[in-house]
């Protein structure tokens, strides 16, 4: 969780003036995953890390409002340096194209 947030808190998006940040730790209730929701008035998305029994993997959605603009990625690493890369990654995308729309 902790690579989750800090990888997201460093990357650019993260400077949204509006940016509201939920974390999500696991819990008895949600025992095998953690991560974190996010908005603004432009675009939502979230980065969860599920580690179960069976599978381990990050998930990472993304909406930009204007166009409606969905992308949705799954990553089955479970080193956190190459997690904390794809995350990275996929914020660079998410931003080219937050900047096309702009």
């Amino acid at each position: 969780m902790n690579s989750i947030l800090k990888t997201f808190k460093e990357h650019q998006i993260s400077e949204d003036l509006e940016l509201k940040i939920l974390e999500f730790n696991k819990s008895e209730r949600y025992p095998s995953s953690e991560g974190i929701q996010f908005e603004s008035n432009h675009f939502a998305g979230e980065i969860f890390y599920y580690s179960g029994d069976e599978m381990k993997y990050c998930e990472m959605e993304f909406l930009i409002y204007l166009g409606e603009n969905y992308k949705t990625k799954i990553v089955e690493e479970i080193d956190p340096i190459k997690i904390e890369k794809r995350i990275t990654e996929f914020l660079n995308e998410r931003m080219n194209e937050l900047k096309n729309v702009a």
